[in-house]
């Protein structure tokens, strides 16, 4: 728009104020933001991690941690790993699956990364998480299966039975109202050694069944070893109530 006439030179229209929008400040060389703080925690947990595998790896295989790896972090944690049932929890919570008995490295990185820990000290810290009271139905079904699995003997199916003795009350915790029976007729069951199946059907025995016996279906497939439990039942302590 051209200039009017007369008027001063010192009267021109004023130019608006425009604001710089602010930016961020930088962060100086020295200062530690939250994400590169968290990175750094991240990266100081997978290195202890990695020097807690090497420490408790197994001599002749080293890709692995065996059972005398095992037994050292466990006695480090205060855990008994022949008696204290937390100990197999903290297997089961580290992902052992592959081969009975043993921690992969891959399994251990993965499992330690899972439960937020990277040494023994971040272990002693989720210790009250191992109590299998804690564990919903789900999560306690899967733990059940796992220690029928961990105990096994190199490349057998079956538990032999003095270790389904000593393993199974261990195990099922207070989940089973058959559980003391159970234990009496084993060894007069005639059965020297116990499958998969009979081990994880006698959960489902456990849950379905009513004390009484009432609901228990002859016809249903469970394994013959539970129908002569069932039958030595009848023909014993429920004869006699």
């Amino acid at each position: 728009m051209p200039k009017r006439k007369g008027a001063s030179k010192g009267a021109a229209a004023a130019k608006p104020n425009k604001k710089k929008p602010r930016g961020k400040k930088p962060a100086s060389a020295g200062s530690v933001t939250p994400a590169s703080g968290a990175a750094t925690a991240d990266q100081g947990r997978a290195e202890a991690r990695e020097a807690l595998f090497q420490r408790l790896a197994d001599q002749e295989d080293p890709s692995v941690i065996g059972l005398e790896g095992i037994g050292v972090l466990c006695e480090e944690l205060g855990l008994d790993a022949t008696t204290d049932i937390r100990a197999m929890v903290l297997c089961f919570k580290l992902g052992s699956k592959a081969r009975p008995g043993e921690i992969s490295r891959e399994e251990f990185m993965e499992g330690m990364q899972s439960l937020h820990c990277g040494d023994v000290k971040d272990l002693e810290r989720i210790m009250p998480s191992l109590d299998l009271g804690f564990m919903e139905k789900r999560q306690f079904r899967d733990f059940y299966r796992f220690a029928f699995r961990f105990n096994l003997e190199g490349t057998m199916k079956t538990l032999a039975m003095d270790d389904v003795l000593t393993l199974l009350p261990m195990a099922i915790h207070d989940r089973s109202k058959f559980l003391d029976d159970f234990i009496q007729f084993l060894p007069q069951s005639g059965t020297t050694r116990v499958s998969a199946d009979q081990w994880n059907s006698f959960l489902e025995f456990s849950r379905d069944v009513s004390e009484d016996l009432q609901d228990y279906d002859d016809a249903a497939a469970w394994p013959v070893l539970l129908d002569e439990f069932v039958d030595w039942l009848r023909n014993g302590k429920l004869k006699k109530d």
